[in-house]
């Protein structure tokens, strides 16, 4: 790479860098809500728990679903049980 070719390249990979950090500072500014502790909304942990179960279920449901459906579109491979190839001796 020639040095005019370098010099012209490194000012926009800098812009590109610090363009990329500035998005990364603006997610993460700080939110700040309003209201009184009361009117948070309280998760029963057992509920919760109940709702991450059943989800972790449906989840594993569609993913065996889905491999199925994939495995049953491949080719089956021809399986060799033995093979030899000793020459004859005599």
């Amino acid at each position: 790479m020639s040095t005019v070719t370098r010099n012209r390249l490194a000012p926009v990979v800098a812009g590109l860098f610090v363009g990329l950090l500035a998005q990364q500072a603006s997610a993460t500014e700080e939110i700040v809500v309003y209201g009184s502790p009361a009117s948070a909304v309280k998760v029963d942990p057992a509920v919760f728990r109940a709702e991450i179960e059943n989800y972790i279920r449906t989840l594993n449901s569609e993913l065996r679903i889905t491999l199925d459906q994939d495995l049953k579109r491949m080719p089956v491979p021809k399986l060799e049980l033995a093979s030899s190839t000793t020459p004859a001796r005599g």
